[in-house]
């Protein structure tokens, strides 16, 4: 009886979802990949600035911000949040963990720069907001506006710089928080809350804080009262569930 010879089938590799010490999650097909994703974790721990496209310049940044800005400005999150501060002014607005708006990250494998750029555009809507603050109020100086993330880029920091915003190298930013400042923070780790939220920021954009298990960030959560933003239609992610924290006694010094 003739033997058949029959090809063996190529084992299939399965696709794997491989979740890094920071909380991202990769896709990949398994075997050399997943390892490598996984190593790639264990040797590199800290973040680099992100990688922007070859050919994007400064012009077509700004190009692009102005587009999201447009989509910010229009939207009911943006009204809810002008209406929040209108009343109150801060001498600084310090963010922090915004993202790169024009690089990728953990070497290519992460894109999050629409959620960067709708931030950004909501930071800027907070300067605005305390801009005409401090134009009903002669005495009000236009407040400084400080941002630190280590994964910004030249372009990045360029991109911030025309928008008036000055960018400070870690952990400088966070000497910058204090009772008189407006921390701007949609991204903020649990470490990073618990090390600034006990200089007492003024006024919080972030969150939403009530789920941080510690102790720091209850009390901090306990001190103001918490205004709860709509969905942000363009891009719900960007701002999913999130507050402002705003004095309890409607008043900042």
């Amino acid at each position: 009886m003739p033997h058949t010879h029959r090809k063996k089938s190529l084992p299939a590799h399965k696709r794997l979802q491989v979740t890094d010490s920071s909380g991202w999650t990769h896709v990949t097909s398994g075997g050399k990949s997943a390892h490598r994703v996984l190593r790639q974790n264990q040797t590199s721990p800290h973040l680099v600035p992100a990688e922007p496209p070859s050919q994007l310049t400064l012009s077509d940044l700004q190009t692009q911000f102005q587009t999201y800005k447009h989509r910010w400005d229009e939207s009911p999150l943006a009204q809810t949040v002008q209406t929040t501060l209108c009343a109150y002014h801060c001498d600084q607005i310090v963010c922090i963990g915004l993202g790169s708006p024009s690089g990728f990250l953990r070497g290519g494998w992460v894109d999050r720069r629409n959620v960067s750029m709708y931030q950004l555009a909501a930071l800027v809507g907070v300067m605005d907001a305390m801009a005409k603050e401090g134009e009903s109020d002669e005495q009000s100086p236009r407040p400084e506006v400080y941002a630190q993330d280590p994964v910004f880029n030249t372009l990045d920091e360029a991109l911030l710089a025309s928008l008036g915003i000055t960018v400070l190298q870690h952990p400088h930013a966070f000497d910058m928080v204090s009772s008189k400042a407006l921390l701007f923070c949609p991204g903020a780790e649990r470490a990073h809350l618990e090390q600034v939220l006990p200089s007492q920021p003024a006024i919080l954009f972030g969150g939403p804080l009530e789920e941080v298990e510690s102790d720091v960030v209850s009390r901090y959560v306990q001190s103001k009262r918490a205004v709860r933003l709509p969905r942000f239609e363009a891009q719900e992610h960007a701002f999913w569930n999130m507050r402002v924290y705003v004095p309890a006694d409607e008043s900042v010094e």
